[in-house]
């Protein structure tokens, strides 16, 4: 911090302006009146706010539920065509795409179902981490599980479309 030197005509106008100005009778009163008639900010705001996270957390927990629906299908479908895979010992092509299709909705099932146990305590660092791995390593899921709502700003960092990696 810089240390400066006034010199004395500066140094009594300094410490006029530090101490508070009395105001006229009329001022104090215009002044009093204007406090009493500002507006005081709600209560209903601090229970909107916590309405508002329990909701949201509550729909969380409603897309866990349904994720773990979608986990146990895309398992039981993998289960089957790795079956199927085995049976066939890899001649069959049906098995072969079913296998690989159902890999990638078990993963991309994972790390929703991830993602939103992890939103139920924190929803923006939650989002992120289903944004992440979809931009990092499921380009066609943007289209396939992200909401067309949120599309248009993934669009914006793929600006040359997303591609096939499937």
């Amino acid at each position: 911090m810089a240390i400066y030197d006034f010199p004395d005509a500066e140094k009594g106008e300094l410490k006029a302006s530090a101490v508070p100005q009395r105001r006229h009778p009329e001022e104090e009163k215009s002044f009093a009146a204007s406090e009493i008639d500002a507006p005081v900010p709600p209560k209903n705001s601090m229970r909107g706010q916590i309405f508002s996270a329990i909701a949201a957390r509550l729909f969380f927990l409603l897309l866990v539920a349904a994720d773990l629906i979608w986990i146990c299908y895309s398992f039981a479908i993998f289960i089957f065509s790795a079956i199927g895979y085995g049976v066939t010992r890899g001649r069959a092509s049906y098995f072969k795409n079913l296998i690989e299709k159902a890999w990638v909705t078990l993963r991309r099932s994972i790390v929703c179902g991830v993602s939103l146990m992890v939103a139920l305590f924190s929803p923006a660092f939650g989002i992120m981490i289903a944004c992440t791995y979809f931009l990092m390593y499921d380009k066609t899921g943007i289209e396939e599980v992200i909401p067309s709502s949120l599309q248009s700003q993934f669009k914006e960092f793929l600006p040359q479309g997303i591609k096939e990696e499937v």
